[in-house]
Formats: structure tokens, C-alpha cells, sequence
């Protein structure tokens, strides 16, 4: 018999917790005067190239036009001389950690996020409590920040004891939490994917102490209802070609897949280890399944910048080095890259969210041209989210969510820290 007890009491309890979140009042902002807005004579830089002497046209935070003279003369919304300036896609940083100690303090870094060019991010795992009451007042105009997209956990239950776990499902029995989902043989899977559904939430997260067929079972089960499934790349015991196999959307942190080559372990404290020295990156196990990504369309965010914040012994040193050269492999065979970080940053004064850093690590130790890890922080970010139909890259039809710089960062990734504007949805807010 499969256990259903468990889903039906969460369910119910996130009926009344919902409704908790989504109520905390949220610090208002004043509303712009219109959604209109043209940037005249500007040059576009995203993954479809650079686009000198353009014009590019937003009504009611919709991209209209996009060509040379394509504004009218007399337009009625904001005007924005673009002229010796560069408008790029709005970032995507595809790998976040966002609740902070308070309330307050979420609603502090989602602001600055938005300020700092981030105009979507991917929560990899946190409290959907907190999460949910950002996206509902973000999407309300109650809170200034970047559109956010959300995952559930479903791992095994010796991984929900983790204390990061703990800390997000406070206020929970062990197990409890309707978004940090315990799944094992005997879990009713349609039941288990309902209840994290009703969250809220974008997509499923499965993070460990998972074996490959209820990989696969929660990967169909998740895109039957319309969830996107987000994995570590290796799920322990699952191997990465067995997750990779199962049709999840996408995979984070590169150096996980040495564990495709290594003996099958359900010891997931054990992920970032490994004979990064003894095995190289292009090991013919490891390109297959990066062969295999590209071809199914799996998306790879490999969170260099949390890899290079831990390369301060050798181990950390030879880790860092294998990861940057694996995420060259993949870009190389095809698999479309995000940018992302595991840590969207702090709002310090001066600072800017660390996805500026990953674009710079893409370039400085993957050996990706500027447009190249620009399109990983703004079209893969999309295609990790599973928006490029409306996000990723300027053009007619998609949301206005844009950047304009002072200097080219296709000349020099440092330059998309050349903040002039930062447009959400055809509003001004920077």
C-alpha cells in the first residue's frame, strides 16, 4: 500500500500557512506613470548578436518593436536616449538561495537584486512561506524586485534531516513541510507532486538519497501537471546519466558529475568529492552524458561562483579547476549553460548580485567569449526557468525586462556592471 496519511495532513496545513504568507504586509512602492517606454538609437547586445542604431519600442510591458526607426517621433510613454549605450536582456540568475533571518531582510536583497540588473531568479530550495509572499507581492506591485521562480525539495528522508532543511521548514514535525517532501518506495507519487504543487512552487528540486527509478517516476509524474524538474546532477544513489535519462529539465553544480564514474553511493554528504586530479573532465563516461544533455535539451547551471568562494586549500584549488573545465566541455558539445550561483549575493553598499562574478568566471576560466556567458545569465537563465518564449533575449513579443549600459559588455564581460537603467515589465526602476 502506498502511504498517503502524511500528503493529506501537509496539504491541509498549507491551506492555512498559504494564506499566512502571502498576507504579510510588503513594503510598497510607488507606481511608475506608464509601462510605455522606448529606448531610441540604442545598440542591442544578447545571444542573437549585436544590433547597432536601434530603436526598441515596450507597450504595457511588452517588447513591440525592435529596428532601426521604429520608435514614432511623438511617442507618449518614457524616452531614453540610447545613443553610444548597450540595452541587454534583463539577468537571470538560475541558482538562488533567497530567505534571509527576517522577512525584512528578503524583501532588502530582492530589492537591490532588481537595482543590480536582476530581473528573474530560480530558488533552489528554501522556505516556500517566505517565497511565497515575495512572488505574491512582487507580482502585485506591493514589492519592487525580480519576477522569482520557486522549487519544492523531494529527496529522501535521511536528507531531510539536513539542518539547512530543518531551518526552512521551522514550525513543521520532521517531514511535515508541504514543500521539502520525504519520497521513498512506498510514497504515492501523484499525491506527493499535488500537494508541493499547491505550493506554488515552479518546479521540483530532487536533491539527494533519491534511487533512479523514482527519479524517473517523480520527473513524469511532475511534468504531467505542468512542473518543471530541477536536479542535482547526481542524486545519489541515482548516477547522472540515469538523471539525466529521466527527462529532469535541468542539473546544477559541474563538479557532481565525477560521480558518474565513480561507485554507486547513497552517501550524498560526499557530492563535492572527488578524484578531480585521477579522472578528466573529458572522460568518455562524463561526455556521454553531456552528449546526451544536448540532446535532450537539459540545461546545466554550474554554480562556478560557489566553487571558486571554496578554492582556498588545493583540494578546493583542483575542484574549482575541473568544474571550469567541464562547463568548457559542455558548452563545447552543445549543452546550454546558466548562469548561477548558489548565492545571490548581499545588498552591501557599492555591491552588485554575485551573478556579475559567475558571467566573469564563464569568461575568465571556462574560456567563454562575453556574449557567450551574457547569453548563459540571460537566455539560458530563460531556458533553466523554462520561459524563453517570453524571457532571455530582446525581442517583439517578450516581457521589457531590460538593462541599459554605459559600455559594451560584449567587449568585456565587466561591463555589464555598467548600470545605466534597469527596466521590469516596461516600468523605469532604476
Amino acid at each position: 500500500m502506498k502511504r498517503r496519511g502524511s500528503t493529506k495532513r501537509t496539504a491541509a496545513l498549507w491551506s492555512a500557512v498559504g494564506l499566512l504568507a502571502v498576507g504579510v504586509p510588503a513594503v510598497p512602492v510607488a507606481a511608475q506613470e506608464t509601462g510605455d517606454v522606448l529606448v531610441r538609437g540604442v545598440t542591442v547586445v544578447d545571444a542573437l548578436g549585436v544590433r547597432p542604431g536601434v530603436d526598441v519600442v515596450v507597450r504595457e510591458g511588452v517588447i513591440q518593436a525592435v529596428g532601426p526607426d521604429a520608435g514614432e517621433e511623438d511617442f507618449d510613454g518614457s524616452v531614453i536616449d540610447g545613443e553610444g549605450r548597450f540595452l541587454i536582456p534583463g539577468l537571470i540568475d538560475a541558482h538562488v538561495h533567497l530567505e534571509g533571518s527576517s522577512r525584512r531582510e528578503s524583501e532588502k536583497t530582492f530589492r537591490w537584486l532588481l537595482e543590480g540588473g536582476v530581473t528573474s531568479v530560480r530558488d533552489m530550495a528554501g522556505d516556500a512561506r517566505t517565497l511565497a509572499g515575495l512572488h505574491q507581492a512582487q507580482l502585485t506591485g506591493e514589492l519592487r524586485g525580480p519576477a522569482l521562480y520557486y522549487s519544492g525539495v523531494m529527496a529522501g528522508p535521511a536528507f531531510l534531516a539536513d539542518p539547512r532543511l530543518q531551518a526552512a521548514t521551522r514550525g513543521y514535525g520532521e517531514g511535515e513541510a508541504p514543500y521539502m517532501i520525504p519520497v521513498t518506495d512506498e510514497t504515492d507519487v501523484a499525491e506527493a507532486v499535488a500537494v508541493l504543487r499547491g505550493t506554488g512552487a515552479t518546479g521540483v528540486k530532487l536533491y539527494a538519497d533519491v534511487p533512479a527509478h523514482l527519479v524517473a517516476s517523480i520527473t513524469r509524474e511532475a511534468h504531467r501537471t505542468g512542473l518543471m524538474v530541477w536536479a542535482h546532477f547526481t542524486v545519489f544513489p541515482a548516477k547522472p546519466n540515469e538523471v539525466v535519462g529521466s527527462g529532469v529539465d535541468g542539473v546544477s553544480h559541474a563538479p557532481y558529475v565525477f560521480w558518474e564514474v565513480a561507485p554507486a553511493t547513497d552517501d550524498f554528504t560526499l557530492r563535492a568529492q572527488g578524484d578531480y586530479e585521477g579522472v578528466p573532465p573529458d572522460h568518455p563516461a562524463l561526455t556521454a552524458v553531456l552528449d546526451s544533455m544536448a540532446n535532450r535539451g537539459t540545461v546545466l547551471d554550474p554554480t562556478l561562483f560557489v566553487f571558486d568562494r571554496q578554492a582556498n586549500d588545493e583540494v578546493g584549488r583542483q575542484r574549482m579547476a575541473w568544474a571550469s573545465a567541464l562547463t568548457t566541455l559542455a558548452k563545447d558539445r552543445g549543452v546550454t549553460i546558466a548562469a548561477g550561483t548558489d548565492g545571490a549575493g548581499q545588498p552591501l553598499a557599492g555591491a552588485l548580485p554575485n551573478v556579475y562574478r559567475e558571467m566573469e568566471l564563464l569568461v575568465g576560466r571556462s574560456g567563454f567569449t562575453p556574449l557567450e556567458a551574457l547569453t548563459a545569465a540571460t537566455q539560458g537563465g530563460a531556458r533553466a526557468l523554462g520561459r524563453d518564449a517570453s524571457l532571455g533575449t530582446v525581442e517583439v513579443g517578450k516581457t521589457a525586462a531590460l538593462v541599459l549600459l554605459s559600455r559594451n559588455p560584449a567587449d568585456d564581460i565587466a561591463d555589464a556592471r555598467s548600470i545605466v537603467h534597469v527596466i521590469q515589465g516596461g516600468r523605469i526602476v532604476r
